[in-house]
C-alpha cells in the first residue's frame, strides 16, 4: 500500500513538472468535520479541528492544475458511562473517550469551472495519497488502540472568491474515505473547509 501511494504521488510530480505553466498556488484550510458511516458509530461528535494546505502548478490549460495537500484531523468524543460487547465475548462498562488522529498526504488534481482571472471561479478536486491514523478507545485507566497506514481518497466542490486573481479565499465542501485497515473502522466524514488561497507567476 504505501509503495503504490508514493507512485503516485510521484507519478503526479513527474507529469506536473512536464505539463505546468509559470502559476503556482498555494493554499492554506481550516475545516469543520462531521463523521459519517460506520465512523459515526465510533466517534459521534462535530470535530473543529482540522487543517489542510499544499501547492498546486497550472498547467498548459489554464483551469488544470496539479500538486499535493498535507492535512491532519483530530476527532475527540468523550462519550460517558457506556457499556459495550467485546469481540472476544463479554462486556465492558466504564466511561469512555474515544478519538483518532489523521495525518494524510496525498496528490490533488483541480478543474476551474471559469477561467481563473474571474472573481468567484468555482472548481472541483479530487485527491488520491495515503494517511497514518490511530484510532483509540479510553476506558477507565485501560486502553485499546488500532493504528497504520491507509488508502485515502478525497473529493472537494467549492468556489474561490478573488479581487485579482492572485489571492483570495476559498470556501468548499469536502469528503474523505479512508478504508478499513489494521482493525481501524472505515473512516468517512464531509466537511465545510475556509481557505486562503496565493497565485504566483
Amino acid at each position: 500500500m504505501k509503495r503504490i501511494i508514493y507512485i503516485l504521488i510521484l507519478a503526479a510530480g513527474v507529469f506536473a513538472a512536464k505539463e505546468t505553466s509559470a502559476q503556482t498556488v498555494g493554499e492554506f484550510g481550516y475545516q469543520i468535520s462531521f463523521p459519517t458511516g460506520d465512523f459515526s458509530d465510533f466517534i459521534k461528535k462535530t470535530s473543529f479541528v482540522g487543517f489542510t494546505g499544499g501547492a498546486r502548478a497550472t498547467l498548459s490549460n489554464k483551469r488544470l492544475s496539479i500538486g499535493g495537500n498535507g492535512a491532519w484531523f483530530y476527532f475527540p468524543d468523550k462519550r460517558g458511562v457506556e457499556t459495550i460487547d467485546l469481540k472476544e465475548g463479554g462486556t465492558v462498562n466504564g466511561y469512555f473517550t474515544n478519538y483518532t488522529n489523521i495525518y494524510g498526504l496525498y496528490a490533488v488534481g483541480q478543474y476551474d469551472l471559469k477561467d481563473n482571472k474571474e472573481m468567484a471561479v468555482p472548481f472541483l478536486r479530487l485527491g488520491i495519497g495515503g494517511a497514518y491514523q490511530n484510532q483509540r478507545q479510553d476506558v477507565g485507566l485501560y486502553s485499546f488502540q488500532a493504528d497504520g497506514v491507509q488508502f485515502l481518497l478525497n473529493g472537494e466542490a467549492g468556489v474561490r472568491l478573488s479581487k485579482d486573481g492572485m489571492r483570495g479565499i476559498t470556501l468548499a465542501a469536502t469528503y474523505y474515505w479512508l478504508p478499513e485497515a489494521s482493525d481501524m473502522v472505515s473512516t468517512s466524514f464531509f466537511g465545510i473547509k475556509l481557505g486562503i488561497v496565493n497565485s504566483k507567476y
